[in-house]
């Protein structure tokens, strides 16, 4: 990929984050430097950006200060896309080979993974952004690698699409394109790019998984403010995805309800008694909050507070097991859980996990992978790892088995003046395709997030993700 400068920019429901880097020497990615500023009331909601013209202030300035900080012109930028309705499904898809006394080429694997993409019916209103392959097939055996180079009559592939919905997809575009860049002599006229977006939890695999946790089983778990989202993987490949609307908020709220305190008390104490389970708590300890407004201070039972924060902790990861469950991996994810997101710093994150999923290896993902020397060391925060993956996807590829091109959305050069068939004969899941259904829309709330969604088909939306990618220092 490029070798200019990239930044990341985390857009949270609680924080906006911004993050450059850049390629060094010896192929190891280099944080240049770290900014970031607490997400306004009424800027983004669950994920998803709920005012475009102040988060565009927001990121303006946020942006502003990162490039003197680190002195660097910055004209495009990698963003995370969240929100509680981006979902993932599987697709088979199968090409039977004109030659097969050849072997199979890098260029059958890109057309197969095209047409993957071509023939999957996202919900009704959704875009594809996302498409990665598990494994492939070939003459009926089930390939894990790349399998360019085998002797076959069929090629198939399983893969998983991840889509979204068009509209706040389109806000998030909207939002970062009306930011003007720094130009010489400071004037700023120029729309800023976006190369790629890319779902959350996959750039906080980048940043704190390895190779070794995708092979054995992993759930990486992104517990932020709003929501909380789940990517799973095994034998390499993207199995499953989720997100939960329940996260760090939903604990901040809880106290604040409880004890009657302002959001900013009920975050202190939320950080100062979630390193305390409640069996550790006397049962006389109290915590006074400062009053406001003329109002005495108040006076809490600090037991109460631990019990609180345990338990709706206890729900989110009981909500987390649940989607294992779910994906069939239970009891296969060997590398067990890596937490993430702001919520991961509550000290006693981890001896809960543990108990609810009755012994899982649980892990905080405070350890960065491929990142070289930098001065910035609070990179290993896990509330930083989402920016810290936006960064490295743009010099790492997400999947070696196919072009980035098919992951980010776009058609390979080398696929574009083919036919549209390429001579082969294309067969989806080994069936004839049906036409698409309506998907029956659920209800909010915490029982139709129980609910699964059924799987059905929708229209195909076009997208096109290719933006300019020629970085700039």
């Amino acid at each position: 990929m490029s070798k200019g400068v990239i930044v990341g920019i985390d857009i949270g429901s609680t924080k906006i984050c911004a993050v450059a880097g850049i390629m060094d020497s010896i192929g190891k990615v280099k944080v240049l430097d770290i900014v970031e500023e607490p997400t306004q009331r009424g800027r983004v909601s669950n994920g998803t950006v709920v005012n475009l013209e102040f988060t565009a202030k927001d990121i303006d300035r946020i942006l502003n200060v990162l490039s003197d900080k680190a002195e660097i012109n910055i004209h495009n930028v990698i963003v995370n896309i969240s929100g509680e309705y981006v979902e993932g499904k599987p697709h088979q898809s199968f090409l039977t080979r004109d030659d097969s006394r050849s072997t199979i080429r890098k260029e059958e694997i890109e057309r197969l993974a095209v047409d993957v993409r071509k023939s999957f019916r996202p919900t009704a209103g959704n875009i594809i952004i996302h498409t990665f392959p598990q494994e492939f097939i070939v003459d009926r055996a089930h390939v894990p690698d790349n399998p360019v180079g085998r002797f076959g009559i069929t090629l198939g592939g399983n893969f998983f699409l991840i889509s979204t919905p068009n509209d706040p997809h389109l806000a998030l575009r909207r939002t970062i394109e009306s930011v003007g860049v720094k130009v010489q002599n400071n004037r700023r006229f120029v729309p800023l790019k976006i190369v790629h977006t890319l779902f959350t939890p996959l750039a906080d695999a980048l940043a704190v998984l390895s190779e070794i946790d995708k092979k054995l089983g992993v759930a990486v778990v992104n517990i932020g403010g709003d929501t909380t989202e789940i990517a799973i993987f095994h034998e390499s490949g993207l199995r499953h995805i989720a997100v939960i609307p329940f996260a760090g908020k939903s604990i901040t709220n809880d106290l604040v309800k409880a004890f009657q305190i302002l959001p900013d008390h009920a975050e202190k104490l939320k950080l100062i008694m979630g390193a305390v389970p409640p069996d550790e708590v006397g049962k006389n300890d109290i915590i006074k909050i400062p009053g406001v407004e003329g109002l005495p201070d108040k006076e809490i039972v600090a037991k109460n507070v631990s019990i609180i924060i345990e338990e709706r902790m206890k729900e989110i990861a009981s909500m987390v097991m649940a989607e294992i469950m779910h994906s069939g991996y239970d009891g296969q994810l060997i590398s067990g859980i890596v937490l993430t997101g702001g919520t991961a710093n509550i000290a006693m994150i981890k001896e809960v996990f543990t108990m609810v999923t009755n012994g899982m290896n649980i892990r905080v993902g405070n350890t960065v992978r491929n990142i070289g020397e930098t001065s910035v060391g609070r990179i290993t925060d896990p509330k930083y790892s989402t920016a810290v993956g936006l960064v490295l996807s743009g010099f790492l590829p997400l999947d070696e088995r196919v072009p980035e091109e098919v992951i980010w959305g776009e058609v390979p050069e080398s696929q574009v003046s083919m036919g549209n068939n390429h001579g082969f004969d294309t067969r989806v899941n080994g069936k004839k395709e049906e036409p698409p259904q309506e998907e029956e829309q659920n209800g909010g709330g915490i029982f139709s997030w129980f609910k699964k969604k059924v799987s059905s088909a929708g229209k195909i939306v076009n997208t096109d993700m290719g933006d300019d990618k020629n970085y700039t220092n």
